[in-house]
């Protein structure tokens, strides 16, 4: 009876100290991390970058370079499996398109032209892995093997 008297009141002294010292998650690690804040444009978020992007850059907004951003990262966010699909062309020029806005997105002054340049370019990363991606380097290597025999037991 003694002993689990102690069990208990060590177990509850152990849970009152764990549970009003938490420990440091990775969410607040990572809360003044620049690129833990970096969002995929997808999901609703690439209407809100082509309204920034119309009002910030209406000249860019109407280059065809614009375009091919728009419509590659709209894809990807329908659907990212049809980017393998895309020809290489776009890629090219999608690539080339995005080092531009890039460019124009690092003169502008502001936390929103920054936030939206980490989340362009994670976007990009995104995309650039679906198009890297070789479904041919996925099939598991065959290796041949010796049989192996297990010895049987002695019949008793």
């Amino acid at each position: 009876m003694n002993s689990s008297k102690k069990r208990f009141i060590f177990a509850s002294v152990l849970g009152v100290i764990l549970f009003a010292n938490p420990l440091a998650s990775f969410s607040n690690v990572s809360k003044n991390d620049s690129s833990a804040r970096a969002q995929v444009l997808s999901k609703g978020t690439e209407v809100k970058f082509s309204a920034y992007i119309s009002e910030n850059f209406s000249k860019f907004s109407k280059k065809s370079e614009w375009s091919v951003i728009e419509r590659i990262v709209t894809q990807y966010s329908l659907s990212p499996s049809k980017l393998l699909s895309t020809p290489e062309t776009d890629r090219v020029a999608f690539l080339k398109a995005v080092k531009s806005l890039n460019t124009k997105l690092n003169r502008q002054r502001g936390e929103e032209a920054i936030q939206w340049t980490r989340d362009l370019n994670k976007t990009v990363q995104q995309v650039q892995f679906i198009w890297n991606f070789d479904m041919n380097s996925l099939t598991p290597v065959v290796f041949e093997t010796p049989l192996y025999v297990a010895p049987t037991a002695p019949a008793l």
